[in-house]
């Protein structure tokens, strides 16, 4: 039986990305059964949104995300979705930037027994993007990351251990289950699009399906279930080992800023800011491709090869305009809350059931889900915008 072990391992580093990192403070924002319910109903959603792409793309024999949109709403759709992809992808890899910019200049003072400072959050950011980045953007194949994706996993599996080895020092308290909140509705519209966020995968859903060695709606479903599954348990064990770890005092979208100090700490950070390094090309491809056809592709067929001539100006163009936002942007649950609450819920919920919809002339009770799935989509997007950005005033007047 085919297993299809590299498209899930691939798939589920795609997902889990920078959000582990906002795991704790949305526990701690939300409580913990409210919490882990929004982390289970994002999870439906995702798997319910990818099935309707690539049924989409199966019906219309499409094999991307905007000649879909193409094919259900013309030209104007696809100009829409090309937009929003490379604006969400964008916002995916400024936010891959901040936590390099957050840990790699610890890491660096550290090692060269140096003091921190703004410039070394530059030059650490820029070695970073040289070294790492760009050469592993000019791959074309995603096929080929498939042994990074899984060293990688095996550092987020690191982090959990390291989070919960925090913990087992609140454990030996009396009471401290008592000073954990269950049920906070107050931090729901905030979080809500970071949950969303942290758990999609459409962006890169044909990337991964044209690697399947025999392609079908049931494995790609079971490559997606797997793979959001074993990411929804890991974010589960990091919001709640975290929260149990940092209760009692604020901390910020990055937990690993907030560990204890010591040489275990220290790897994990180096191991994590090693992991978004070789996550950035699963963000790179789709958006290059969005990129590429938005500016020279205006046909409506679905073969997109890029030649080398506009291959390598993107890749690099793409990874400068991040890297200048990360060097100006230092709040990483800022970066994923507002692009989750506006141009992530457009892309990742709204557009794909409204394609789905258009589509799909069969199937009603799954298209009457779809307009659910349209309505939920609206509503986070207007109140969780609204909730991200009271939320910055607020560190603004902390600060």
């Amino acid at each position: 039986m085919e297993t299809n072990t590299v498209q899930t391992v691939t798939l589920t580093n795609s997902i889990i990305g920078v959000g582990i990192l906002s795991m704790p403070f949305c526990f701690q924002r939300c409580g913990i059964v409210l919490s882990i319910v929004l982390l289970l109903l994002s999870s439906y959603v995702t798997r319910l949104v990818c099935s309707y792409m690539v049924k989409s793309a199966i019906i219309s024999r499409r094999k991307n995300f905007e000649q879909i949109a193409f094919y259900a709403f013309g030209s104007g759709g696809k100009l829409l979705v090309e937009l929003c992809v490379v604006g969400y992808l964008l916002g995916t890899c400024i936010a891959y930037f901040v936590v390099v910019g957050d840990l790699g200049p610890q890491i660096t003072a550290k090692i060269l027994s140096m003091h921190e400072s703004d410039s070394l959050r530059t030059w650490v950011m820029i070695v970073v993007t040289i070294v790492c980045i760009i050469p592993l953007g000019m791959l074309r194949n995603v096929d080929s990351l498939a042994s990074v994706c899984t060293a990688s996993l095996g550092f987020y599996l690191c982090l959990v251990l390291k989070v919960v080895s925090e913990s087992s020092v609140k454990f030996q308290h009396t009471g401290w289950f008592d000073r954990l909140d269950l049920w906070n509705w107050s931090g729901i519209l905030q979080c809500m699009p970071i949950f969303t966020m942290a758990l999609s995968c459409q962006m890169q859903i044909f990337e991964v399906y044209a690697t399947m060695p025999t392609t079908s709606l049931d494995k790609m479903s079971r490559v997606i279930r797997q793979s959001t599954n074993i990411c929804t348990m890991i974010y589960v064990a990091i919001g709640f080992f975290g929260y149990v770890a940092f209760n009692g005092h604020r901390f910020s979208g990055n937990i690993l800023v907030d560990f204890t100090p010591s040489f275990a700490s220290d790897i994990i950070k180096m191991g994590f800011v090693l992991s978004v390094a070789f996550s950035f090309p699963l963000a790179i491809f789709p958006c290059r491709v969005s990129l590429y056809s938005l500016l020279y592709k205006r046909a409506s067929d679905g073969h997109m090869y890029i030649p080398e001539s506009k291959f390598r100006p993107l890749t690099i163009a793409i990874v400068v305009v991040a890297l200048i936002f990360g060097l100006l942007i230092p709040s990483i649950e800022v970066v994923i809350g507002l692009v989750g609450s506006t141009i992530g819920v457009a892309i990742c919920l709204i557009i794909p059931a409204a394609c789905y919809m258009t589509i799909c002339k069969t199937n009603i009770s799954e298209k009457q889900i779809a307009q659910v799935m349209i309505a939920f989509g609206f509503i986070i997007m207007v109140l969780g915008t609204y909730a991200n950005l009271q939320a910055i005033d607020r560190i603004e007047v902390l600060a």
